[in-house]
């Protein structure tokens, strides 16, 4: 399965996550150091796992998967607050790579904030916004992430669904780099999206970004909204698969969770939606 999720795959996400909206909360598992599984309970169908793995993605799978006979203290912690709590509602923070997950308990509500960013996080609150527990203790410049703090989201970063040219323009008039390692780490889009953008625009990706006129940025801005278009209007996603899932692709049928399975195991990438060759 690939790397850490972009800000395009949280938005995606968020989009797979909101018909379960109205499921209760069942057990929560802790399979290794990494991966923290919600399992949810939707009305009139089977129950899905929602699989976090820390600093890295998350997905929906009803995939059967070994759980240890031992809960971990975090997992406990979690089935004593969320266990038949309504999950009511998910969102993404800005167009960063932080999910929250809102449930009404029979305490209050509570929220699980994912973070899928440097080597990520897992945190539970209180109705206040205090963190009853994280998966792990961190302590940032601005940031203290441990039991009994109130959360902080980290500063939020540029969004570009709403992206003007003129907010566009002097970040890539006063670049150094070109076009797409501008974008990228500029405007808050990953690589593969930021080259997208330039393909879409008809801009050659090696064109230094300080050295495009008015009528390229306007392009850019163009192609950029046209994907985040996409974005918003789609569900689902595409899968890439390792010339090795042939086999067992074929083997598993219309099985869901052979599918699943061999999905989790060949996926090279997985996008949101095509993108421009």
């Amino acid at each position: 399965m690939k790397g850490q999720m972009s800000s395009f795959d949280v938005a995606r996400i968020v989009a797979e996550l909101r018909p379960y909206i109205g499921s209760h909360a069942r057990k929560s598992y802790h399979p290794h150091w990494e991966q923290v599984v919600l399992r949810l309970n939707p009305k009139e169908e089977p129950q899905v796992d929602l699989v976090i793995v820390r600093g890295k993605r998350v997905y929906l799978s009803r995939r059967d998967r070994p759980m240890p006979p031992n809960p971990s203290a975090f997992s406990m912690l979690l089935r004593k607050h969320l266990l038949n709590g309504r999950f009511v509602d998910v969102r993404q923070h800005g167009f960063d790579r932080i999910l929250t997950l809102d449930f009404d308990t029979r305490d209050g509500m509570r929220s699980l904030v994912i973070e899928m960013f440097r080597d990520g996080n897992v945190l539970l609150l209180d109705a206040e916004g205090v963190i009853i527990q994280p998966l792990t203790n961190v302590k940032y410049a601005k940031r203290i992430l441990k039991r009994g703090e109130i959360y902080e989201f980290p500063p939020a970063q540029i969004d570009p669904r709403t992206l003007k040219i003129d907010e566009l323009k002097p970040l890539l008039t006063e670049s150094d780099a070109d076009v797409v390692r501008t974008l990228a780490s500029r405007a808050n889009l990953a690589g593969a999206y930021a080259e997208a953008v330039c393909e879409i625009a008809d801009i050659s990706t090696e064109r230094m970004a300080a050295d495009l006129d008015d009528e390229e940025i306007a392009a850019i801005i163009s192609g950029l909204h046209s994907l985040t278009e996409k974005l918003d209007r789609g569900t689902g996603g595409l899968v890439i698969l390792a010339p090795a899932a042939k086999a067992p692709l074929r083997e598993a049928g219309d099985n869901p969770l052979a599918l699943d399975a061999v999905f989790e195991e060949h996926a090279r990438e997985v996008l949101p939606f095509a993108l421009p060759a």
